[in-house]
């Protein structure tokens, strides 16, 4: 009888995994590279803008200048979508951290990020014309999926936070 118990119970306990399975807090991998490709075809805007990668001349110079602190971390994945010119009409930055307190960093980052291309109502932003100005006041967020981290701005952003957020 107690094998027969045992037998029945390590039967239950064995159906009962499956159901476990994937609730241990682990995230789903996304691969932002060809994220970042999807949405350069997809998105008229994106489209337009260049993968900032380290063979530019002044890669490092312009990371800095844009987004402050970004390069210093110690991240999983980088990508980095901007216009190559001084009128901004969009951009997509796209990060895997290693740790719930780096993503929480570069959110802080991207966040600048607009609030300094956008202005503060007095002074000018990092634009400076009324255009772009407009488009970073309304038409940019951060979203943040655990370890991911995205700034989007463009006039399609809501639909590009809805592809990220699909993501996961």
């Amino acid at each position: 009888m107690r094998r027969i118990l045992s037998l029945a119970l390590a039967a239950t306990l064995l159906a009962a995994l499956p159901a476990c399975a994937g609730t241990g807090g682990e995230q789903k991998r996304a691969d932002l590279s060809a994220f970042a490709k999807t949405l350069q075809e997809k998105y008229e805007f994106a489209g337009y803008l260049s993968e900032m990668s380290p063979e530019y001349e002044y890669f490092e110079e312009d990371v800095e200048r844009a987004l402050p602190g970004l390069l210093a971390m110690d991240l999983e994945q980088r990508v980095l979508l901007h216009t190559m010119i001084n009128i901004n009409n969009g951009e997509i930055d796209l990060v895997q951290a290693k740790s719930a307190e780096d993503a929480a960093r570069a959110a802080e980052i991207f966040q600048a990020r607009i609030d300094y291309m956008a202005g503060d109502g007095k002074n000018t932003g990092g634009v400076f014309y009324p255009g772009p100005t407009e488009l970073w006041l309304n038409n940019a967020k951060v979203v943040t999926q655990g370890n991911y981290v995205m700034l989007v701005c463009g006039e399609d952003y809501e639909r590009i936070a809805e592809d990220f957020n699909a993501l996961f």
